[in-house]
């Protein structure tokens, strides 16, 4: 670490900025992006060269910027090269790298890195930490990546115990004799900056680094999007001047105030000593994690805290663990699980070596990219588009492992058995080269995952509608983001239409689901939600599984019992995949056990991912008079229906054995993004009523063949 060393007595003012895009976010958002916040900060910078300041690019955005905003890639360029700024390194996808295996923990840094290095001449020395996500190891990962800093938040710091007043420089922490330094980004800095007066924010940076210590230094720490991005910021920053005055100021206090990088100021101030950082994030995280409960009590006391009330318990004041973000979406932990076993494979390919083993990794990179793993005033998980784009890296990174494993044949099938997700009950991940389908044996065999290899298309993650704790505020919900107060104080309304979204399901979405209605309930009756199952669904119910292998199909059957308001029956149903077919049959097989003859509707439940709900790319044929997927309603006498994706290029299509009702409605959540709340939607749900009418001691049998194909 390098740089000038200036007199002890000279206050300093670290700026660090942090850009990121997710993988997957649509061109026309990376295009506003940079045409509103990444391009007007660089010029503006610019145009002050004795300001300096440490900017991160998450790695797919500054490789996007390279290639379709050159201008703005080459001013970064120049100020790099003249030393105005110092680039950052990271996860090269921006990945919460507490979640992943050591092997791609370094791999994500280096491949960063090694980005970084090529395009400007110097690889990085610090790194900027997704989402400030630390766990007390992380400093042996960094320490072998060769990384020597990097900014958390102070709360990171209160928590361990530190007062606010010591925040003002560098630390050391170590793990195990591996040590790296953390610089405590300032929370009150974080609100000010672009939303206070300039003066006053110019004032509390004075007097943040007003103690009598080698270079006190107060520090900036946050995303660069606030300058411009955020609503209402593009006008304040740079229509309003809010930028340019900022930079102003520090240049006319140069008379007791500098500018740094993070690598000059690690390089000439010693560390204020050492420091052991407990497991945390910034403390707007640990309120996001938490159930909905206990998060609105949460996000009371931090507006307590921010009001200056009650601080004195904020050191005590955990919140959520990142990793409960797991727990409370299914979806998260599933997509997780299936990285984590997508790894292992990649690692198993290349171990193997051969042709093909090669540029496997950057797929499986792609898909670690941290915001659809969580949820918080950023869409995050519940963007539909982000979810698909994670699923659609994490299949080109299997299926070139497998291709591979498999040494190139097409004609193989797998069935990995075993509590795949980590939820302490069994499950089944059956693939071929043209399918895979992940199987919950103990949530009665429900199928949260059915994906296309070849095409890298996921049709399964519809998300499940939850409670959370922002709903309450939605109905009450009013006003106005202009720029003049930061995004987490404020709630807007976007769309009141968004209020109808509001619902919790009660289990998971996922396909393959069953349940048992009455005869007299008319299939408008069942899908206005009028008429109820008759007894349990197979959601939650341990199924008996059993599996067979003849030649290229696979068969596995998975058995519940319906019982209870005067029913004995067993549902055996099945999943029958042949290798080398791009699709699958649902069979089932209802046999009465009871002394009785039972009548009714064998309702057969699938939730499917078109990623929208309308456009004339997307649409249903075979459903009478509907097409848009936005529609709701009931389809009687269908024996066929496809559901049609031209923007993927790919259709679904559905044969049942019978004629058969066929109800539909889409799937949409009221969920929450840094421009207010947002109905959006994740799917649709279909569900197939097959009537029945069965003596004791009979049994009939219903199917459903699922085939994909492509559409131009």
């Amino acid at each position: 670490m390098t740089g000038p060393r200036p007199a002890p007595s000279r206050r300093v003012l670290l700026l660090c900025f942090h850009n990121h895009q997710p993988v997957g976010n649509f061109d026309s958002v990376l295009e506003g992006a940079t045409r509103d916040a990444y391009r007007p900060f660089l010029a503006t910078l610019a145009a002050f060269p004795s300001v300096k300041a440490t900017i991160h690019f998450s790695g797919w955005l500054l490789r996007w910027i390279e290639e379709r905003a050159p201008e703005t890639f080459t001013l970064l360029l120049d100020l790099v090269s003249r030393g105005q700024v110092e680039l950052l390194g990271g996860g090269m996808y921006e990945p919460v790298l507490a979640l992943l295996p050591e092997r791609d923990r370094r791999g994500q840094i280096e491949a960063l890195s090694g980005a970084i290095s090529r395009r400007f001449g110097k690889a990085p020395q610090g790194i900027w930490l997704a989402e400030r996500v630390w766990e007390p190891d992380l400093p042996a990962t960094l320490s072998a990546a060769g990384v020597g800093y990097l900014p958390l938040d102070d709360y990171h710091f209160v928590r361990a115990g530190l007062a606010r007043e010591e925040l003002d420089g560098v630390y050391l922490t170590e793990h195990n004799g591996a040590a790296v330094r953390v610089f405590p980004g300032n929370e009150r800095l974080r609100y000010l900056i672009p939303f206070g007066d300039v003066e006053w924010t110019l004032s509390e940076i004075g007097r943040m680094t007003s103690r009598d210590v080698p270079f006190p230094a107060a520090i900036f720490a946050d995303d660069g999007e606030k300058f411009g991005v955020w609503p209402g910021t593009h006008r304040s920053v740079y229509q309003e001047g809010w930028l340019n005055r900022f930079f102003e100021g520090i240049s006319a206090r140069a008379g007791w105030l500098t500018t740094m990088t993070f690598g000059e100021y690690a390089a000439a101030a010693p560390p204020r000593g050492t420091v052991y950082l407990p497991t945390c994030s910034y403390i707007e995280m640990g309120e996001w994690t938490l159930p909905p409960r206990p998060a609105a009590r949460f996000g009371e006391l931090l507006h307590d805290f921010r009001a200056g009330r009650m601080t004195e318990i904020l050191p005590f004041a955990q919140g959520g663990h990142f990793r409960n973000f797991l727990r409370k979406y299914d979806e998260s932990n599933q997509l997780h699980k299936r990285v984590l076993w997508a790894s292992s494979r990649v690692e198993a390919a290349e171990r193997k070596g051969g042709p093909g083993a090669r540029g496997i990794r950057d797929d499986l990179y792609r898909a670690q990219s941290n915001d659809v793993y969580w949820h918080g005033v950023f869409g995050g998980l519940y963007l539909n588009h982000l979810r698909d784009a994670a699923y659609s890296n994490l299949l080109k990174a299997e299926r070139a492992a497998d291709a591979v494993l498999h040494a190139g044949k097409a004609g193989w099938i797998e069935v990995v058995k075993g509590d795949i997700d980590r939820d302490g009950g069994p499950e089944l991940l059956l693939k071929t080269s043209l399918l895979t389908l992940f199987v919950h044996a103990h949530d009665g065999g429900a199928l949260t995952e059915i994906s296309l290899p070849s095409r890298g298309v996921a049709l399964g993650h519809v998300l499940t509608r939850r409670e959370e704790g922002y709903h309450a505020k939605f109905r009450r919900a009013a006003g106005s983001f202009d720029g003049s107060t930061s995004i987490h104080d404020v709630l807007v309304l976007k769309d009141p239409s968004v209020l109808s979204a509001l619902g919790a399901d009660p289990w998971q979405r996922a396909s393959f689901r069953e349940a048992i209605y009455r005869e007299e309930d008319s299939p408008e009756a069942i899908f206005s939600g009028a008429a109820g199952p008759r007894c349990a669904t197979t959601a939650g119910q341990d199924a008996k599984v059993s599996t067979s292998r003849r030649g290229a199909r696979l068969d596995v059957t998975l058995s519940l019992p319906f019982r209870g308001e005067g029913l004995d029956l067993l549902l055996s149903k099945s999943l029958v995949l042949r290798a080398g077919t791009e699709g699958f049959e649902a069979c089932y097989r209802l046999a009465n056990r009871g002394t009785q003859s039972v009548s009714g509707r064998l309702c057969a439940e699938w939730n499917l991912n078109l990623l929208s709900g309308s456009g004339p790319e997307r649409y249903y044929e075979g459903m009478g008079d509907a097409r848009e997927m936005s529609s709701s309603g009931v389809a009687d006498g269908v024996r066929r229906f496809r559901l049609v994706d031209g923007w993927r290029k790919v259709a679904a299509q559905a044969d049942l054995d019978r004629e058969s009702a066929v109800l539909r409605y889409p799937i949409e959540t009221a969920s929450l993004s840094e421009a207010g709340a947002e109905r959006i939607h994740q799917g649709v749900c279909l569900r197939i009523l097959f009537p029945f009418h069965l003596p004791p001691g009979e049994s009939e049998r219903y199917s459903v063949l699922w085939s994909f194909y492509s559409v131009d």
